[in-house]
């Protein structure tokens, strides 16, 4: 009898515990707890409006520049990221039309041209296009910053848009910086694949998100609410 009725007095103090625990979740995620992450749908996800989404059906041509002591080391380091970005940009944008990474290659290529005094209008016209996304190559390595014995490949790049018609402005319409690490753990290199391995992965992941400033794309919500 009397453990039935220290049962029924606790039982308040259990309802009362029961509602503070659902505050503190609800207050989790309106504060961005980690605790929110598991209030969301992990199937929900949300639109992100491209920064640039006006290239419609034009005639877009991706040039590389890198500087020597790169090219150095990489020989093929521009056309593997002209390859890359070109690849993403026909799949994500069909209505565009664009120059051939040979095309843009055979111009870098050509001897008898000095393309990098060319202007970016000159270049545009050079290879038959409407748009021209130039890519200067600030980091192509597949060693981590200050522990170069790291296998880290990094990518990165200021991304331009000119539009290449007689009376453009000679500025951008569109400008970027885009840095890629791979893998994106801070703590820990790849120790089982080889650096040409390390830098395939890191341009592909540089063309993703380089080819996803000018389409709106979907991302899924999950883990991205945090503390």
């Amino acid at each position: 009898m009397r453990d039935t009725v220290t049962q029924q007095r606790n039982r308040p103090d259990r309802s009362r515990w029961l509602m503070g625990c659902f505050c503190l979740l609800i207050a989790a995620a309106m504060g961005g707890c980690p605790t929110a992450y598991f209030l969301v749908d992990p199937e929900k996800s949300e639109t992100v409006k491209a920064d640039y989404g006006k290239i419609g059906d034009r005639k877009v041509a991706v040039l590389v520049w890198a500087d020597r002591s790169t090219l150095d080391e990489y020989p093929r380091a521009r056309r593997q990221v002209c390859r890359a970005v070109t690849y993403q940009m026909k799949k994500h944008l069909p209505k565009a039309r664009f120059v051939s990474p040979r095309e843009v290659a055979k111009l870098q290529n050509d001897s008898s041209r000095d393309w990098q005094s060319m202007s970016n209008q000159e270049l545009g016209k050079q290879l038959k296009s409407e748009l021209l996304l130039r890519i200067d190559l600030l980091e192509f390595t597949p060693r981590a910053s200050g522990t170069r014995e790291l296998r880290k490949a990094r990518v990165a790049a200021t991304v331009n848009l000119y539009e290449c018609r007689d009376d453009a402005s000679l500025d951008a319409v569109y400008e970027t910086e885009v840095h890629i690490t791979y893998p994106t753990d801070s703590l820990h290199a790849a120790a089982d694949m080889d650096e040409s391995d390390l830098l395939h992965e890191a341009v592909d992941r540089f063309a993703e998100a380089t080819t996803r400033k000018f389409y709106d794309h979907q991302i899924k919500l999950q883990g991205r609410r945090g503390w």
